[in-house]
C-alpha cells in the first residue's frame, strides 16, 4: 500500500508515456494517410485542402476520445487495484492482530506456569534445605 502510494505518480507517468506512444504510432499512421491522400489530391487543390482539414480534424477528435477513455480504463483499473490491496491489508492486518492476541494469552500462561513451577520449587528448597 506504502509502495503504490510512494509511487503512485511514476506509475501514472509511466503508464501517461505508454498512453503518449501508442498515439504517438497511430498519428503516425493518420500521418502517412494524410501523405498518400496528399499525392492523390494534387490534382484539385481546393478539394484536397478540404479533406485534409476534415481528416486531420477526424484525427485529432479520434485522438481526444481515446485517450479520455484510456484514463478513465486506467483510473478504474487502479482503484479496482486500490480496493484489493486495501482489502488484502485490512485482512492481513487483522490476521496479524489475533496472532498478537493468541500470543500474550499465551505469554500469560506460560508466566503463570513459570510462577507456580517457582513458588513449588522455593517450597521445596526451605523445607529440604540449600544442598
Amino acid at each position: 500500500m506504502e509502495f503504490i502510494q510512494a509511487h503512485y505518480l511514476e506509475i501514472l507517468n509511466g503508464l501517461m508515456l505508454l498512453i503518449t506512444g501508442s498515439f504517438w504510432i497511430d498519428m503516425q499512421k493518420k500521418k502517412a494517410q494524410l501523405k498518400k491522400m496528399n499525392a492523390d489530391a494534387k490534382g484539385s487543390d481546393a478539394d484536397a485542402t478540404g479533406k485534409l482539414m476534415d481528416l486531420y480534424q477526424e484525427a485529432l477528435d479520434d485522438l481526444k476520445k481515446r485517450y479520455e477513455e484510456r484514463i478513465k480504463d486506467i483510473q478504474a483499473q487502479h482503484d479496482d487495484k486500490l480496493a484489493e490491496l486495501e482489502k488484502k491489508f485490512n485482512a492481513r492486518f487483522t490476521e496479524l492482530e489475533e496472532e498478537i492476541k493468541r500470543l500474550r494469552s499465551n505469554l500469560e500462561l506460560w508466566k503463570n506456569k513459570y510462577r507456580k513451577l517457582k513458588e513449588a520449587f522455593d517450597k521445596y528448597r526451605e523445607k529440604h534445605g540449600d544442598k
